[in-house]
Parts: structure tokens; sequence; C-alpha cells
């Protein structure tokens, strides 16, 4: 059940079932431009339903609302490649898919929806609701600009979309998981385990010696994935940034000026406070600290000794008012100096502050500001030219010109790398000096023929360059007398590690055989530790290794496992299961949503599935490819 939620989760049911009443809409696809594939793509199948057709436009209408999703996500857009690895297309070809059977069925029904149904479910929105929990219009309607959508747009989609949610609604109401399965599940989740571990470190294993030259070649021969050098590129590239552009423009005074006054604002500093506090656990605390103010007892002392504060957390440092919470901003901003203020109840504790130092507000002068707008106004000037440099590049690579030219004529910068891996490192392992985003110039040498010369690429800081590919060196295994040293590090490392493997399985035949761990522990002179209470899963922090916590997990009490990892070998022997009752309140609230959630997503799916045989699906697998 759970592998069906991972592998399932991009699709319509996810969607349409769980989302639909969270989400401002329940639709697939909000916005229906497209500025990542050009608007001009024919109208092309890539599949029908039943009897109607799924076009390309239609999967370019969600593609593009997801990308912008995964550009603010990520911080950029995924190109093609990265787009088929992700299995974007054909999760969205698959939501298209469903929706069109659902709608057919809802057709079959009968299934209408009445204005005063769609007039409900925009007013009960909570997306459109005002502070007061009321329909807000002006909301409402900012909503539907952010998403590209009119009114009578939003109208038609929820005509379609409230009948497909209420046939999935059917089909998987009075679902409800039985008791005996949230508990044995609340149990397997949160069972905890306490062992004895003995560590074994690779040093442990002492002087493994030197390999003779046929243990080494055999060893080589047997590991040549160790010595593998990548594939190589040498390149050269002419490029231009945004800032080195920008040192050659002056902005005059004027346009500084008028840039200054209409800017005005940007340039005050607000009153700002530094400001220190005693946050006390509860009211009593922080009364008893304000009277030992009262008395005269010292600001650091009473914060640490009476409120029971960590010193690092008293200074608050120089503040804005809008960088406090509001509750102690107000208090903080009408204190005089070296103060205390009265205690204040905020969600973290209760607060005494005082302010020890004001500056008043202040206002950069046109002097003062006039670098940071010659700067602002250069570095835009630069991208704006540099947008149209590019074009000219392009062009001039496109009539045959070389990048030695189009580096003279357009001032470029001309860079030539001998050799680079894909991650930007040369053959003897050093970083390859790159200019502007080395992931994006490699990115373009490694998707460029040997003697080819890219397109002019802009990069996501606004610089654009060109490469061409001068070689390519194919991946190869490295000789054995290129890596002796290497290899001979490698056979050791191979050497301690099955020597402390080996005696971790001795240690744990001893413990089988009747000794105790700690007595083999002392008598081999390691340290023997009892774990903290351990979870199924690693959890961060924790200093057992995961794979010795999966084998634990498999034991029974007084049985011993062994495990390895990089730093060594462990033996260990199950101390104690902590079994937890079965849930209770918000836990088995929480848990009982889960997985009815989850068995209505297998029930919605079988029914997506099953109306296929109504509605034969038909997949154009070679019109997608051609397109994406």
């Amino acid at each position: 059940m759970l592998q069906a939620i991972r592998t399932r989760a991009g699709s319509i049911i996810v969607k349409a079932l769980f989302a639909v009443l969270i989400l401002l809409f329940g639709f697939w696809g909000i916005s229906t431009r497209s500025t990542y594939f050009q608007s001009h793509t024919p109208e092309t199948e890539i599949a029908t339903v039943g009897d109607q057709t799924i076009r390309i436009q239609d999967l370019q209408a969600l593609l593009q609302p997801a990308l912008e999703r995964l550009r603010a996500q990520f911080g950029s857009t995924p190109d093609k490649q990265q787009i088929q690895q992700l299995g974007l297309v054909d999760t969205l070809v698959g939501q298209l898919v469903d929706r069109s059977l659902l709608d057919q069925e809802a057709e079959r029904l009968r299934l209408d929806v009445s204005d005063e149904v769609i007039r409900s479910a925009i007013t009960n929105n909570p997306g459109f609701h005002d502070a007061n929990g009321k329909f807000d219009r002006g909301l409402f309607a900012q909503v539907l600009a952010m998403n590209h959508l009119s009114e009578d747009q939003l109208v038609n989609r929820l005509r379609h979309d409230i009948p497909r949610t209420d046939i999935l609604h059917a089909a998987t109401s009075g679902i409800v998981p039985p008791d005996s399965v949230a508990a044995a599940l609340y149990r397997f989740r949160n069972e905890k385990r306490i062992a004895d571990i003995v560590a074994i470190p690779l040093a442990a294993a002492g002087d493994v010696g030197t390999p003779s030259d046929a243990d080494l070649a055999k060893f080589y021969d047997s590991h040549q994935d160790l010595f593998r050098a990548p594939e190589y590129r040498g390149f050269t590239m002419v490029s231009l940034s945004p800032a080195d552009l920008a040192k050659k423009i002056d902005i005059s005074e004027a346009t500084l000026r008028k840039e200054y006054d209409e800017r005005k604002d940007d340039f005050v500093t607000p009153e700002q406070r530094e400001v220190q506090q005693i946050l006390a656990p509860s009211e009593d605390k922080a009364k008893a600290a304000e009277a030992a103010l009262a008395a005269g007892k010292d600001w650091n002392e009473v914060a640490t000794t009476i409120a029971g504060q960590a010193p690092d957390t008293i200074d608050l440092g120089l503040l804005k008012r809008e960088e406090m919470p509001h509750v102690l901003a107000d208090a903080a901003f009408a204190l005089p100096l070296n103060q205390p203020s009265e205690p204040i109840k905020s969600p973290l504790g209760w607060h005494i502050l005082r302010v020890v130092k004001i500056e008043p507000p202040a206002t950069l002068s046109f002097a003062e500001a006039k670098p940071k707008l010659q700067a602002e106004l250069a570095q835009e000037e630069a991208l704006d030219r540099l947008d149209k440099l590019g074009n000219k590049v392009d062009d001039a690579l496109a009539g045959g010109a070389s990048l030695d030219e189009v580096a003279a004529k357009f001032g470029l910068t001309k860079t030539a790398v001998a050799a680079s891996d894909v991650g930007g490192r040369d053959p003897e392992g050093r970083p390859v000096a790159i200019p502007g985003s080395a992931a994006e110039v490699l990115k373009v040498v490694f998707g460029t023929e040997q003697g080819e010369v890219s397109r002019v690429v802009t990069g996501h800081d606004g610089d654009i360059f060109a490469v061409r590919t001068d070689k390519v060196t194919q991946p190869r295994v490295k000789r054995l007398d290129e890596v002796k040293d290497q290899a001979i590090a490698a056979w050791q490392a191979e050497r301690k590690r099955e020597a402390v493997a080996a005696e971790a399985k001795d240690l744990a035949a001893a413990v089988k055989s009747g000794t105790p761990l700690a007595a083999l522990a002392a008598d081999k002179k390691l340290t023997l530790t009892t774990s903290p209470p351990l979870s199924r899963r690693a959890e961060p922090g924790d200093k057992v290794s995961p794979v010795l916590i999966s084998k634990l997990f498999a034991a029974k009490p007084g049985e011993a496992v062994t495990a390895e990892d990089a730093g060594g070998a462990y033996v260990a022997v199950l101390k104690e299961v902590k079994v937890p009752e079965a849930p209770n309140g918000e836990a088995a609230k929480r848990l009982d949503g889960e997985l009815t959630a989850e068995l209505k997503l297998d029930v919605a799916t079988e029914f997506t599935e099953a109306l296929r045989a109504r509605y034969p699906v038909k997949l154009y697998r070679d019109a997608i490819d051609r397109a994406y």
C-alpha cells in the first residue's frame, strides 16, 4: 500500500480525491499558457480514451504550470532530458487519461452540476475568504488573475471537476481500516530496540602487509571500476557576464537623480533598537525575575539563575520593528533606554525586554545612494544589452563566423580548457576554472559533438556563452602502472575490511556458544556500548550504523548479529524489544486518517483501471516522444 502511494503520487487520484477540497482549485493544470514550447506546435493526437482525443496542446497546458512549480522549488527549469528522467510527461499523460475516463463516466451517468452548487463551491472555499471567514470578491479576483483564469473559465472547470470528484467519493465512501490493522501498523512503526554493540574499527586490523605483484594484478583485474577515468572534453568558450558588461556602462547623473527621487523610500532605514531579553518558562518565574531586577540584581544573572536561560539567548541584537514578533515589537519600541518591560507572554514563554541602544531612522543622501544606484541600473542595462547581443552572436555563428571572430567583434571573453570531466575536474582531479556557472557550461559542452559549435546560451545569471568542443577523450580504465599506489591502498583497505568482518563473525559465533559479549569485548580490548532505544528507520543523529539497525530489527532477543560499513565491522546482541501500546487520541486519529486515505487510493485506482474496459485507452508513444 505504501509503495502504491509512492508510485501513484502524481496521479489524478491523489490530485482529485485527497487534494481537491484543500487546494484553491481541484483541476489538473491551471495555466493554459506555454512559454516552454512554441505556441505553434501542430495539433497532434497523443492518446484516445473512448471517443475522446487527447492532444499535445492538452499536455502542454499541464506541463507549463508543473515546470513553473519546479522552477519555484529548485530555482531552475528542468530541460527536456531532465523532464524525461523525472517521468513528468508520463505522469501528466496519465492524469489526462484518468480525467477523460472520469468525464465520460460522468456523462454516461448524466451527472450535472447546478449553478447553485458551483456558487457554493466558490463562496465556501476558504481560499477566497477574508480574515473574518467571509467570501472576499477582491481576493477571489486576485487569485483568478494570478492563475490566468477568468470567472467563466473557473465555472467551466468546476462543471467538470465536481462530477469527477463526486464519482470518486461515491466509489470510495464508507471505507474504514480495521482497528487491528491500525494497531499492528502502529506497533511496527514505533517499536524500539536496545542492543549491546561492539565496534571493530578498520584500524583494529593492524598491518595487512603489501600485496605481491600477482595479488595486486588480480585485485586490479577484478576491481577495474575503481580505476576508471571518466570522459574528458577539451573545449573553447566565448562568454560575457552582466558584471563584465556593467563595468563599461555609465549611467547619467540625471537618470541616477530621477531614480533616487522615485525610490527615496528604499533608502530610508527605519528606527532600530538593540534589545535584550529575559525569557522565562512560566509567569511565576517571570514575576520573580521582575522583582529581582527591581531589587537591583544584574540582568544577565537574573536571566541565567532565575529564568534558567542560556546566556547566548539574552542579546537579540539590533532589530527593526518588523523583525520582531508583533507583541514584542510593540513593547520594545515603546520602552525608554535601559528600562525593563513588564512580563510579556508569547508562544515561546514569558519575556522581559530591555533596550540598550536606539538608532534613529536615517535616510541615505543622493551622494550616499549613488554608487548603489549606479551598480543596479548598470546591471539592468547590461542584462538588456546581453539579451540583444546574444541574438547577434548567435546569428553570426549561424552565418559561419568562428568563435575567435565573434569574440573580437562583440567583445566576448575567450577561455580555453584543455580537459574537464562532467563534474568540472581535470585529469589530475583539480577544479577547472570556467567562467560563469561551470555546471551550465559543461552541460552544453557534453551535449556538443567534437568539432561543433553550440548555439549561444543564456545562463541563469544572465550571462551569455557559446562553446566549441575541441577534443573528446573517451572513458577508459587506467593502466595498473598509472594507479599502482591507489591500487595498493585499495587492496589493503579490502583486506582490513575482510579481517574486521571475520573477527565480528567470530565474536558472534562465540556469543551463540554461550560466552557473554561483554567478556569477549574485554578480552579483545574492545569497547562495549549499550545503544539508546533504536527506531526501525535510522534517524538523524543516530550513531548506530543503519545496516546494523536493520539486522537488529530482524533478530530475536539474545541473538547476535554482525554488520559492516565503511568504518569497520560491528557485532551486536539484541538486549530488549520495546513494543508500544496501541495508539489512542491524536496518534490514533492521524493513523486512521492515513490508512483511510491509502485504502481509498487503492480503491479509486482500481476504479479508474476498471473504466479502461468501458472506455479503451490508446497511447501514441511516437507522437509523445517526438514532442518531448
